[in-house]
């Protein structure tokens, strides 16, 4: 049915990516929520703030996603990686243990996974008392990735 339709490779990327980046919110928001009322976390003066940080963060994973099923051929493959991937990269990102504990060198390399930027903004808020302001940098860096992947995806793509 795609093969017919008038819509071009980045338009249907950019639809799909559309429904995972409101799923990966509706997720974030439901955590967010969680930690604000049962953890008691404060999540900084700016929701506006955060909503920026996880709306990049989502962007950037969803692009990441999209993209990485233009290499992946079956279902299995698909679970499996994304599994490896996602664990990998928040071990890596700072998402289980602060970066501060990893050497130099590893602290310097980690800059090329999205989920180290995701956290650094996210603890630019709950740690650091930063605002809109302060988590720019890294939604740029986020937007980046997430450009970069829908680029890269749009590229391989191909209507099977």
């Amino acid at each position: 049915r795609l093969l017919i339709t008038p819509s071009s490779k980045a338009t249907f990327l950019l639809g799909t990516i559309s429904g995972q980046v409101a799923m990966a919110l509706l997720q974030m928001l439901l955590l967010v929520g969680f930690a604000i009322v049962v953890m008691k976390l404060n999540w900084g003066r700016e929701p506006l703030a955060l909503f920026i940080i996880l709306f990049a963060s989502a962007l950037a994973a969803a692009a990441f996603g999209t993209t990485m099923g233009t290499f992946i051929k079956t279902e299995g493959q698909a679970s499996g990686l994304s599994i490896m991937f996602g664990m990998v990269m928040a071990l890596m990102g700072g998402c289980w243990y602060p970066l501060e504990l990893f050497p130099a060198a590893i602290q310097n390399a980690v800059k090329v996974l999205p989920t180290t930027w995701a956290m650094q903004g996210m603890l630019d808020l709950v740690l650091r008392g930063g605002g809109l302001i302060d988590v720019l940098p890294e939604a740029g860096v986020l937007l980046g990735f997430a450009v970069l992947f829908f680029s890269v995806g749009v590229m391989r793509f191909r209507f099977e």
